[in-house]
């Protein structure tokens, strides 16, 4: 999935949203808090980049700095429950194919 890409309406229909729904337990609430969460990001990616072309998984580093280091990406992160963050990332990691660095040396 190296060259796929996601955006607003492919949160949706490419998977994302079934991953955190099946894979994750988060109900439809936090689901929708979520998907506002990641469209800000993508939002961020897109005018840094100054691309209208979604986010690849070459940009998850620039969306991940937004969240954990720029005043407005934490206050975005921080409406997300502390308990599901990780299963957000997890979920970005899954969907774009980034390997965790243990299964890398694995």
């Amino acid at each position: 999935m190296e060259n796929y890409r996601l955006t607003p309406h492919n949160f949706d229909t490419g998977g994302l949203r079934n991953s955190l729904r099946f894979q994750h337990g988060f109900e439809h609430a936090d689901l929708e808090r979520a998907k506002e969460v990641i469209l800000k990001g993508i939002e961020h990616v897109e005018h840094k980049t100054k691309t209208t072309s979604g986010m690849g998984a070459h940009h998850f580093d620039i969306a991940m700095k937004y969240y954990k280091e720029n005043p407005e990406g934490k206050a975005e992160w921080k409406r997300i429950p502390e308990h599901q963050r990780p299963h957000v990332e997890a979920a970005l990691k899954e969907h774009f194919d980034i390997a965790e660095p243990e299964q890398e040396a694995a």
